[in-house]
């Protein structure tokens, strides 16, 4: 039978809808929920006296969350990155692992723009694929963010573009956003904030309960559904197994474990799906599989990432259509938008074996344009006997959060700021398995759309 969540329901809050006026970014006035949001919703008062993460596993019993460092603990010095390109050839990008020509990075387009995370120190060649000759490099720094390769200086053209002279002035403002607020802005320039819903998260241990209708397929047979008002089926070819859809609405809890401004806004929540919809993503996802990639359009092979991955569509089965609707409403987003037409990717399965990984990163970059991944619903669909934690170093001022929830839960992490820039403490890591095969899968929403 599905499972039940473990804990009651949230305590209610009154919200105060002027608050993103005074500049707080955490109430419930970032909540845009759609027209006719069909499930039913309590807002978890804030805790008081505040918990941290050692006091919501001692008070709450909450224990999938952990810091990754003890106070006074080194704090992760990745940054951000971007690149423009102002040559009219396309050049390789290699990080200078101090080998020639370096570690293969990708490829800066001809005119174009690419971005990456790095660390305080390290440097970036890029070469004339043709030539082989050395056309910059360039040594990172922790209070830099975006990167310009300028144009030959017999370019006229180029070097009076509108494109060079607003990348000069976003250089400016990014170097001005920096020294005011002590953060980097990492979205395209001049990007509002996001449109689409986005929940409350005004301390850790604050708990949002969603109530939704689209209830948990389980294995079965249609004598297990008799007293139901309805009933569906799905038969597993290669498994053979009958999956049977309960008509039981599902209480969903979702506890902040990180919030803003000391970490990125990061929420658990259990038993999102049951045992039988995670075996039915396995099943299906051993279908699609492949060699993982790092980078943009279409990407490259990378020692960062060295799991498998691949794509299951919302409409490959029922099963599948079922959870994208839960997901819709534990997100607080039209149901119609979490489509690969819309706003939503296909989702992304994911197996790591025993010591693979993926480092550091960011779901988002800046593509010029204000379409951006907007938020990363991660689910735990087989978590390893040892390792594979989920962590995200520059949480709680630098502690660092580390999470491994439960079979069938879910971590949502958003990757954008409420005024609309990517949220550079949403950097995130798969760690190492030690021991067994972890399975994840990711859903990535976009903002305003894909």
């Amino acid at each position: 039978r599905p499972p039940k969540p473990r804990r009651g329901p949230a305590e209610p809050c009154e919200c105060d809808a002027s608050a993103s006026e005074n500049g707080d970014y955490s109430s419930c006035s970032l909540m845009k929920l759609p027209a006719g949001y069909p499930a039913n919703l309590t807002i978890g008062a804030w805790p008081e006296p505040e918990l941290d993460l050692d006091g919501l596993a001692s008070e709450k019993g909450f224990t999938y969350a952990e810091y990754m460092r003890g106070k006074g603990g080194q704090p992760q010095r990745a940054l951000g990155a971007k690149f423009r390109n102002f040559r009219r050839t396309a050049l390789e990008m290699y990080w200078d692992d101090g080998s020639d020509p370096g570690m293969y990075s990708g490829q800066v387009p001809a005119l174009g723009r690419t971005a990456t995370t790095t660390y305080d120190g390290h440097a970036f060649k890029f070469v004339d694929p043709r030539t082989k000759e050395l056309v910059s490099r360039m040594e990172m720094r922790s209070d830099t963010h975006m990167y310009i390769i300028d144009p030959l200086e017999d370019d006229y053209r180029t070097l009076n573009s509108p494109e060079y002279l607003k990348a000069k002035e976003e250089a400016t403002f990014l170097r001005n956003y920096y020294d005011t607020h002590g953060i980097p802005w990492l979205s395209v320039h001049d990007r509002p904030g996001p449109i689409l819903n986005m929940w409350p998260a005004d301390r850790v241990g604050q708990s949002h309960q969603v109530v939704t209708k689209h209830g948990f397929w389980y294995e079965g047979e249609k004598e297990d559904a008799e007293k139901k008002s309805s009933w569906a089926s799905w038969s597993e070819p290669k498994s053979g197994k009958k999956l049977v859809k309960s008509d039981e609405s599902l209480a969903l809890n979702l506890t902040v474990v990180s919030k803003n401004p000391e970490g990125p806004r990061v929420f658990l929540i259990e038993n999102l799906l049951s045992e039988a919809e995670c075996d039915h993503i396995i099943e299906h996802g051993e279908q699609v599989i492949a060699k993982s990639f790092v980078g943009q359009d279409g990407g490259f092979e990378s020692r960062t990432r060295t799991s498998l991955n691949g794509w299951l569509t919302r409409t490959r089965t029922e099963v599948l259509d079922t959870v994208h609707a839960r997901f819709a409403d534990v997100l607080g987003i039209d149901n119609d938008l979490l489509r690969s037409g819309k706003n939503a990717e296909e989702l992304q399965v994911v197996r790591y074996q025993q010591s693979q990984e993926y480092q550091p990163h960011h779901d988002f970059s800046d593509q010029g344009r204000a379409e951006q991944r907007f938020l990363t619903l991660l689910l735990y669909i087989s978590p390893p006997e040892a390792g594979g934690y989920t962590s995200f170093p520059k949480a709680n001022n630098g502690r660092g959060l580390r999470v491994k929830p439960p079979k069938g839960s879910g971590v949502l992490f958003y990757s954008m700021r409420p005024d609309g820039n990517g949220d550079d403490l949403s950097l995130h890591a798969g760690e190492p398995v030690r021991k067994g095969v972890k399975w994840i899968c990711n859903l990535w929403v976009w903002d305003p759309k894909r």
